[in-house]
């Protein structure tokens, strides 16, 4: 990694100091003291510039900019971070890089679009086993956030563990009550709110053993909404209240968090039927939600907005605040806010005596209801897996300490239970390979995958043979699906496959089921079904593939289309292996008739 080594100063009574230093302290503050953070940076700038070092004032640029982001003019603080980058870029300082594509992904996730940011800081993940730990915390951070937040639950989890790793070996309070913070709203947004409170309680001790007031609003409110989600509303009240006559300004949170926080706060009023309190600080929280451009923290304004309506009896307004916060949704992967916002809705339908309104948004509530189960479910499997792999690496590490304690040999001896440690890591990542390649389950679309359709296909095939009804087979292909990877890259790609996975998901019955074949190319396995009546519904599948629209950076991607082949059991072959090969040419010929259609195979 590059080091900022040389630093030029011109004589003056602060020509002791070392440029360098202020600006690592500058950024290591940047959390749990933003204003010493920027008083610190503003003061390396001047140096450096004294001096004519021009790199070590990029540095403490980029920490004003990243002030800038949270606090003040984003714009200003994008275009910021821009030059700056291409700066480090010029000089090939990889860790200046970093840091200003930190500050660039950070802006992306607070306007709601995790992909790009992902996106933005992807590339540096082979790096940061050798970055300084203040470094390798903010990019893990940020990554685990942005996969999080783009539906990648296993992948967001092992980042931020990364993160606290770093955060424990940087040793600093500020980072590791921010990470154990982080964890915890990740695991309410989950439904694993054991694990969540366990993280926001233990994050809550450390700031106010510490006293860092900068992180205060942010840790506390995501206590008392996971209070809130659990029905401890008392306990939430007692949680918000230490922190209600904090001024922003003198602590210098930044505006979404204090937006966040207020948020919260009205939402504890709201449940105690407090309704003037609630109010102001909800149209205090909507303005600061706005003005910070934080899509989920303005979706949770207009959600409690609508609380506090239909509380006062506001049904039509109640009703127009919950729909404006139905409109984020879909930028939203997390299942906690669909899962709120379809419930009120079909609440303020139903007072409203609009009843087919009110049974839509209840259908959606409990389909979204029933898959973020599974989520938390699986979450909890998560956070399980990686502390037993870290429990299991500490272990060997104190083992490896106390060998050094009793001899001179102790050295080599850890070095040698380091090596054993490493092979030990690297069986675990095999054996976790191997064990994904062999699971019945596609990690991205979480649909059945390849293996499972050959191993169950069969079973079907002899079901129906003993039963005497049909079974189809219908293999689907994403038209011009590697245009949309080479234009909007992969992340979109998988948004895409994810997408098309959901409507299958909503198309097919209990009997039937849904597989990822490869690639864009997916399968469907339906029960007691002919060929017409299965084309019927795959055309109502891809009707609706049609009308899907996936927002990227601002623009819309849509029109998307799928070319299908459909063969049905015993018709078009005895087996299973007979009715793919069916399928696929018949998908071959839809593809070469001009692609978006449905062709049924020919008669074996």
């Amino acid at each position: 990694m590059t080091r900022e080594t040389n630093v030029s100063l011109v004589p003056s009574p602060q020509a002791a100091e070392d440029v360098a230093a202020l600006n690592e302290r500058a950024w290591l503050l940047q959390y749990g003291n933003p204003l010493e953070a920027r008083a610190l940076a503003k003061r390396a700038l001047d140096l450096s510039r004294a001096g004519g070092d021009e790199r070590s004032a990029a540095y403490a640029r980029i920490t004003l900019a990243c002030y800038e982001m949270r606090h003040g003019d984003r714009d200003v603080a994008d275009q910021e971070a821009h030059e700056i980058r291409q700066y480090f870029a010029d000089q090939h300082d990889l860790r200046g890089q970093m840091r200003a594509s930190f500050c660039l992904a950070a802006r992306l996730i607070r306007n709601g679009q995790p992909e790009l940011a992902y996106a933005e800081i992807i590339g540096y993940l082979p790096e940061l086993d050798r970055a300084d730990p203040v470094d390798a915390f903010s990019m893990y951070n940020s990554l685990g956030i942005c996969c999080c937040e783009s539906g990648m639950m296993d992948d967001g989890m092992r980042h931020l563990y990364r993160a606290l790793g770093s955060a424990r070996e940087l040793g600093c309070n500020d980072h590791l009550t921010l990470i154990l913070s982080n964890l915890g709203a990740t695991q309410h947004d989950a439904g694993n709110y054991e694990d969540a409170i366990r993280f926001l309680v233990e994050a809550y001790e450390r700031l106010v053993t510490a006293g860092v007031e900068s992180l205060a609003p942010l840790v506390a409110s995501n206590l008392a909404m996971c209070q809130l989600a659990i029905g401890a509303h008392q306990a939430a009240y007692d949680t918000i209240q230490p922190h209600m006559s904090m001024d922003d300004e003198s602590v210098h949170i930044g505006t979404a968090d204090s937006a966040f926080f207020k948020a919260i706060a009205a939402h504890t009023y709201t449940v105690r039927q407090e309704w003037d309190v609630a109010r102001k600080l909800i149209e205090q929280a909507l303005e600061g939600a706005e003005r910070s451009g934080d899509i989920r923290v303005e979706t949770h304004c207009h959600w409690v907005h609508g609380l506090i309506e239909r509380g006062e009896g506001h049904l039509g307004e109640s009703l127009a605040a919950l729909q404006r916060a139905a409109k984020n949704l879909p930028r939203l992967k997390d299942p906690y806010y669909p899962v709120q916002i379809y419930r009120e809705l079909s609440r303020a339908h139903a007072e409203l005596a609009q009843w087919r309104e009110a049974y839509e948004c209840l259908e959606e509530f409990q389909d979204i209801f029933q898959r973020s189960q599974g989520s938390a479910a699986r979450a909890r499997t998560q956070i399980l897996q990686i502390q037993n792999e870290l429990d299991d690496a500490e272990r060997e590490r104190d083992f490896a300490l106390m060998k050094q304690a009793e001899a001179e040999r102790a050295r080599s001896e850890l070095e040698s239970l380091n090596h054993e440690l490493a092979i030990k890591v690297d069986e675990i990542q095999r054996l976790q390979t191997k064990l994904r390649d062999q699971a019945i389950r596609d990690p991205l679309t979480d649909l059945y995958n390849r293996r499972y359709l050959q191993e169950e296909l069969g079973n079907e095939i002899r079901l129906a043979e003993r039963r005497y009804y049909p079974v189809t087979v219908v293999l689907i292909d994403i038209d011009h699906f590697k245009q949309v990877n080479d234009r909007y890259g992969h992340p979109v790609g998988d948004r895409v496959l994810v997408e098309l996975a959901e409507l299958m998901r909503g198309n097919i019955r209990g009997s039937d089921f849904a597989c990822r074949y490869g690639g864009e190319e997916f399968c469907l396995v339906l029960s007691d079904i002919g060929v017409d009546r299965a084309t019927q519904r795959i055309q109502d599948l891809l009707d609706r593939f049609h009308a899907l629209v996936v927002n990227v950076g601002g623009k819309k991607l849509k029109n998307l289309t799928f070319s299908a082949g459909v063969a049905e059991y015993p018709r078009h072959g005895r087996s299973g292996e007979a009715l793919l090969k069916a399928a696929d040419v018949a998908l071959y010929n839809a593809k070469a008739a001009g692609r978006d259609r449905i062709f049924e195979a020919e008669e074996a």
